[in-house]
């Protein structure tokens, strides 16, 4: 029999399941080898003489070498080669699974970072505003800005429709009593300058202040009261004290109330 001939005989013994895949190397590397003079002869029985074995569980070609090899060998001869392409085809699919979920309709569209309303931007205000010294009153919430003519703080004219909001807070302290009020301009005029102008129609009169702020002053009924007036970005700040005329130091606190704003509002 030529050396072809055994090779085939073998490769269908394999594919019946009357040898396995070790014996089937053995015998194909025998043959081979008598067949290029390096080793003797080796008889090989014939299948009628060989011990049945139980069927094989199903075998893959393997393509290369034109013959069949189990599931095992696969994974294990020629390192690991054929394994390597059954991982490459697995992530070939993942890939073309994973493009398909992300450009079907099924997808969540991605969620857009809502932007800051008009609304919004006296809300933060009011959250970083520093607390007033003694009893809280009126902690800072936002009020229409409709309501500052009504508190006396500038005419009906002076808010626009921009405008996200008055802020407002209040507290007591002993006699002494504090209100802070921040007008947003919004994308309108500086409305400090009304302010003052209104703070002038209506009995107030200007004092000493330090740059970029103007304080103006007035008593009424044993009363003595100090305001502060000043623009900080797109905001008008009004900051409000009130005390009784035999209070010596009351300008002193005025003033260590009105520097703890600035930090909050700086001047500019």
């Amino acid at each position: 029999m030529q050396w072809q001939d055994t090779l085939r005989d073998l490769d269908d013994r394999l594919a019946a399941g009357e040898i396995d895949a070790a014996e089937h190397r053995r015998l194909r590397d025998e043959a081979l080898a008598e067949a290029s003079g390096t080793t003797r002869r080796v008889h090989i029985p014939s299948s009628a003489f060989l011990p049945r074995r139980e069927p094989a569980p199903p075998r893959a070609l393997d393509v290369d070498r034109g013959r069949f090899v189990d599931g095992e060998s696969l994974f294990v001869e020629s390192g690991g080669r054929v394994g390597r392409i059954a991982l490459g085809v697995v992530g070939a699919a993942v890939v073309v699974a994973a493009g398909i979920w992300l450009f079907s309709g099924d997808s969540e569209p991605v969620a857009e970072t809502p932007q800051p309303t008009a609304a919004s931007r006296a809300d933060e205000l009011a959250k970083g505003l520093p607390q007033l010294p003694g009893t809280v009153k009126s902690p800072p919430s936002v009020l229409p800005v409709s309501v500052g003519p009504q508190l006396g703080l500038y005419g009906p004219e002076i808010p626009n429709a921009g405008s996200s909001g008055l802020v407002n807070t209040a507290s007591t302290d002993g006699p002494r009593s504090l209100t802070v009020n921040v007008l947003d301009n919004a994308t309108g005029p500086d409305r400090a300058k009304d302010v003052l102008a209104y703070a002038a129609a209506t009995g107030w009169t200007e004092d000493s202040a330090p740059e970029g702020i103007q304080v103006v002053r007035t008593g009424q009924g044993g009363t003595q009261l100090y305001r502060a007036v000043y623009r900080s970005g797109a905001w008008t700040v009004v900051v409000t004290a009130t005390s009784k005329d035999d209070d010596l130091g009351f300008r002193a606190y005025f003033e260590s109330v009105l520097k703890r704003t600035l930090v909050a509002l700086p001047a500019r």
